[in-house]
């Protein structure tokens, strides 16, 4: 899958060993959520999310901590990708039209459905739900730093902190929106999402001025 990296620069090469680590988490990270699909989220083991990943489960505890931490990549990949396109946003852009450019853009390489899909199966799944919210607090942190770095300085802590957490509630609003809608109903689900995420910055950015 290409990433908002490989959209801004070409990467340097990557050595064989690398790679092959690269490859062995992302099969794992597969078939964990194959196994999810398939089962529901905390409805198999590490044993077999290893077996299907062609793996042995030394291998496995080599790179994730639990069977939610494999399932929850997309996630952290989304979160990672977001942050990094908006750190690569023009210093002088206003600050929530970077971060609305920054999704739009991270949405291009980064199939946002699979996000929801894992967002859904948390409702149901307090293991996955709470891996999530521990991804989600970890990227607080990182959206801070890189926001404090956009402003060059220029704002209090406390500024930095209400605004970031109200993107980060306008962001989780809308997954929960697009989530209790007919999963049926559009056809291009991450779009969909997209959309949606799209507008509640949108309605931050502008005050909240129009309810309808």
């Amino acid at each position: 899958m290409q990433t908002v990296e490989d959209a801004a620069e070409p990467l340097e090469p990557v050595g064989r060993r690398e790679q092959n680590k690269i490859d062995t988490r992302r099969a794992i990270a597969e078939a964990a959520l194959t196994l999810a699909r398939s089962k529901g989220a905390g409805s198999f083991t590490v044993d077999q999310i290893a077996a299907r990943a062609g793996v042995s489960r030394r291998t496995f505890f080599n790179y994730f901590h639990s069977a939610e931490e494999a399932l929850n990549v997309s996630t952290e990949s989304f979160l990672e990708l977001a942050i990094s396109s908006f750190s690569r946003r023009p210093a002088g852009e206003p600050l929530l039209d970077a971060m609305i450019a920054a999704l739009a853009a991270t949405a291009k390489v980064q199939d946002l459905a699979v996000h929801g899909e894992l967002f859904r199966m948390a409702a149901g799944s307090p293991e996955l739900l709470r891996a999530q919210l521990h991804a989600w607090e970890r990227a607080e942190t990182r959206i801070i730093e890189a926001v404090t770095h956009h402003l060059q300085g220029g704002a209090s802590p406390l500024y930095v902190s209400a605004l970031v957490g109200s993107v980060l509630s306008c962001a989780k609003a809308a997954m929960h929106d697009w989530a209790a809608d007919d999963p049926d109903r559009h056809g291009d689900a991450g779009a969909a999402l997209e959309e949606r995420m799209v507008l509640a910055l949108s309605m931050l950015r502008d005050g909240f001025a129009h309810p309808a």
